[in-house]
């Protein structure tokens, strides 16, 4: 499924080829509950956007394995959140490695990102930032992975929809002080669509990032997050001058690739 989107993202792209953005993104909520739902997933956020029909999803998860409380929530995205040996040889850890899971990062109405608290209808979420140091003529490649746990399907359907959204509000958005990514554009592919046949949903957005200490001029910002029930992961990419967006792509892909088969081993989902 991810290659399969990495193509039609190659093909659409309007990023720069010399060279992305990779810190963890906003966790929408809905209503609150007890714990997470195993109710029926809706329609995906990505053919309600489309208006497309939805095949019925592939993932299955055991309402048994769901966790109910923040604790056992923040042992599955520990266990699941990619790290340095899913992207290949060579990476190693960021500093900070983690996020704080008791904080989240928010998009304000000024396209501006601001920590702020975790709410109560997220069971838990986490960041882990990875890197490619700069060798060989070659830039360095920064990576980060976020695994969301919602309290409901919906809740984390929500998410997604609200992603696509933020990219058309806020096509140029302000990271930290001295760095920001611009020309935001997003395709959504619910399952079925755009060779997405392993995920509830999956989103890809492209733009250009940049940042001084990566060098003057922007590189390429990738992020493709995809959802699996009421947990959603992602991972983010900002490429390394003179490595190739193809190359980019496919390590995004895999270590997405590796979280959802963590996913479906530990809640017991099929297909």
């Amino acid at each position: 499924m991810a290659l399969a989107l990495c193509a039609a993202v190659l093909a659409g792209c309007s990023a720069t080829d010399d060279g992305g953005h990779g810190e963890a993104r906003p966790e929408r909520t809905g209503t609150t509950a007890a714990g997470v739902s195993p109710e029926p997933a809706p329609a995906s956020a990505s053919a309600a956007r489309t208006g497309a029909a939805t095949p019925a999803p592939r993932f299955r998860a055991d309402p048994a394995r769901l966790p109910t409380t923040r604790a056992a929530a923040l042992d599955l995205v520990r266990a699941v959140a990619a790290g340095p040996d899913n992207y290949g040889p060579g990476y190693e850890k960021r500093s900070p490695y983690e996020s704080d899971p008791a904080d989240r990062p928010v998009l304000g109405v000024d396209c501006v990102w601001r920590q702020a608290k975790q709410p109560d209808d997220i069971l838990a979420g986490l960041t882990r930032y990875s890197r490619l140091p700069a060798s060989g003529g070659r830039g360095e490649v920064r990576l980060s992975a976020t695994v969301t746990v919602h309290r409901t399907t919906a809740q984390a359907d929500s998410e997604i929809a609200e992603t696509l959204e933020e990219a058309l509000r806020c096509p140029d958005q302000q990271l930290r002080e001295s760095e920001r990514i611009s020309g935001l554009n997003s395709i959504g592919s619910g399952y079925g669509a755009n060779g997405n046949t392993s995920a509830d949903d999956s989103l890809m957005e492209m733009g250009s990032y940049l940042a001084p200490a990566l060098g003057d001029g922007p590189t390429p910002y990738f992020w493709n997050q995809v959802r699996l029930g009421p947990v959603t992961l992602a991972v983010a990419v900002q490429g390394g001058r003179g490595v190739g967006q193809s190359d980019l792509l496919t390590t995004q892909a895999r270590a997405v690739a590796e979280m959802e088969t963590a996913v479906r081993t530990r809640l017991g989902g099929q297909g």
